[in-house]
């Protein structure tokens, strides 16, 4: 007694806060997970960041990269043109000026002593008096290493403009060299650099090997001809990424790369601002989701609380209740409902399997009627289709079966229903209603209604003849009226098929429903009879039409086809 008296004191908690109190535990796990998962997040956004940074960076070194090698084996090319032991110096100057008229991003082509001294400029007539380059070291470097070489930036002593030159070294006589260069200005590399499509808010900038900045995609007027901060000359040479302010104090993310073998830097950044704004965003997304989810969940919890109560106060009251006409009301316990849905798909399931022809794989009567019917509306709200039923009777296959046995029979009814999906679109029907005979429903445009129908059975007549073995077939066309099924003005036409076949047979070749196991015994006429019988009256009518057409093709010598138009096809 005392302890009876003791559970009868326990505390206790209804179902619905054993309820609530699931989703609490269910959900705490989640939403531990769901913080790791941002903290991970997080960091695997800033790696594809930094990921995506060194993409960018070698992409853009090698796009100019690739720019300077194309210019100096153009160079290279106009040094080899000329004579080694004594160099046209006024052939050259024109080829030059040739280059330089189709390189729009060529400001001019020199050729220079060692000494600096220009010998031709192609920015002005050949024979002009000319100051020396504004640029001697660079001119030296590339006879001293015998290899193309570009220079930093410097101011042009013609145009007085900031350029760069790329040289390469030219033999003008024997034992005589100068450095052919061209004169290249800095909007031009702005110009390429621009061409990359950085992501937005992302900054490159091209930086010489004396450190000096020559292009720039963000604010290049205050930038372009600059040296670059010491924190950055000190880490040119890294390829790591990294954190710094950049020359307008803006915390930014940077990487570097180097131009091939040409002594420049690429440099990419991307403000720190710019990556926080879009984690951050994510982070106030994914929080507020998280937030509507642990909502959700409670809201679920508590509903289905309140329904499970209701079920479970059904169940203590009877297992099964009766309804308000009498009958039992549906199983409470869950068991019982899963049994019932695993019948209910067993029924589907067989459903299925009945409406399909089991050798063919074509729709049966059932299956074919329900697509027929879904065409049938689609017409009938469409005044510009027509509905177009084939019926197609194999010629030829009974002395064939016969002869070749049911297996090889089965061969050829497969093959049949092969040309028959062949020769049709997905959206068109096609089945067996029984034995050798199958056919075709398709919706098709009013205007060309006539010749799509023509055509399909030719294709059909012509496929069907391929098969061999003396195995032919006969299709009947029967076509309504756009927007109308009015059979009473049906009228007929003979039309000569794709081939004629042998000598007359029976109107309709009959097959023994035996040919195929698991098939349906009727032919002939029974089939046709039976999709009549649960056919709607248009389609019933199409359906006898075209049977009869079927049957006016065989009369008509075998391997064609017969149209009997419901209206004129004019």
């Amino acid at each position: 007694m005392a302890m009876s008296e003791h559970y009868r004191n326990t505390p206790t908690m209804g179902v619905r806060g054993w309820l609530l109190l699931l989703a609490l535990v269910t959900g705490l796990p989640a939403t531990i997970f769901s913080v790791f998962a941002m903290i991970e997040h997080v960091r695997t956004q800033q790696e594809k960041t930094n990921a995506e940074l060194r993409r960018q960076v070698l992409a853009v070194a090698l796009a100019v990269d690739a720019d300077l090698s194309a210019k100096a084996a153009m160079l290279h090319a106009l040094a080899a043109s000329q004579d080694p032991e004594r160099a046209d110096i006024g052939q050259l100057y024109r080829q030059a000026r040739g280059v330089g008229s189709v390189q729009g991003d060529v400001q001019s082509l020199a050729l220079v002593d060692r000494e600096g001294g220009q010998v031709f400029s192609t920015w002005v007539p050949l024979g002009t008096r000319l100051p020396p380059t504004g640029d001697v070291e660079s001119a030296r470097r590339v006879l001293d290493e015998d290899r193309p070489v570009v220079s930093g930036l410097f101011q042009g002593s013609i145009t007085n403009r900031p350029v760069t030159a790329l040289g390469v070294p030219v033999q003008v006589a024997r034992g005589v060299r100068h450095a052919l260069r061209m004169h290249i200005g800095v909007e031009e590399y702005t110009r390429l650099l621009a061409e990359q499509h950085l992501p937005e808010g992302w900054t490159v900038t091209l930086v010489d090997a004396n450190g000096v900045i020559l292009a720039r995609t963000l604010l290049p007027e205050q930038a372009v001809g600059k040296p670059v901060g010491p924190r950055l000359r000190d880490v040119l040479e890294s390829s790591t990424v990294m954190e710094a302010g950049n020359r307008e104090g803006v915390p930014v993310r940077f990487t570097i790369a180097p131009v091939g073998q040409w002594g420049w830097h690429v440099v990419v950044q991307v403000p720190v601002a710019t990556l926080h704004m879009s984690m951050r965003a994510y982070l106030v997304r994914l929080a507020a989701i998280g937030a509507a989810c642990i909502v959700v969940g409670f809201a679920g919890a508590w509903l289905l609380s309140r329904r499970f109560i209701a079920e479970v106060e059904l169940a203590a009251r009877s297992r099964l209740l009766p309804g308000e006409d009498g009958e039992p009301a549906r199983p409470t316990l869950v068991r019982e409902l899963r049994q019932v849905g695993d019948e209910l798909a067993a029924a589907r399931e067989r459903e299925e399997m009945a409406l399909r022809d089991g050798l063919t794989g074509l729709a049966g009567r059932a299956l074919f009627l329900r697509h027929a019917r879904r065409l049938l509306e689609s017409s009938r709200d469409d005044p510009a289709l027509r509905l177009a039923v084939m019926f197609i009777d194999l010629d030829g296959f009974k002395q064939f079966n016969d002869r070749y046995g049911h297996a090889e029979g089965d061969s050829v009814l497969r093959r049949t229903a092969r040309v028959l999906e062949s020769a049709v679109r997905s959206s068109d029907v096609v089945g067996r209603l029984g034995g050798d005979e199958f056919v075709l429903c398709l919706a098709l445009q009013a205007d060309t209604a006539c010749e799509v129908a023509r055509s399909v059975a030719a294709r059909i007549v012509a496929g069907v003849a391929r098969i061999g073995f003396g195995v032919g077939c006969s299709v009947g066309i029967s076509l309504g009226q756009a927007g109308g099924y009015d059979v009473s003005d049906a009228v007929a036409e003979d039309l000569p098929g794709a081939g004629t076949g042998g000598g007359p047979e029976a109107a309709r070749d009959g097959v023994s429903g035996d040919n195929v196991s698991g098939v349906s015994g009727s032919s002939g006429a029974g089939a046709v009879d039976d999709a009549l019988s649960d056919a709607p009256a248009p389609l019933g009518a199409l359906l006898e039409e075209a049977d009869k057409a079927m049957y006016v093709a065989k009369q008509a010598g075998k391997n064609s086809y017969h149209l009997r138009d419901m209206s004129t096809c004019d």
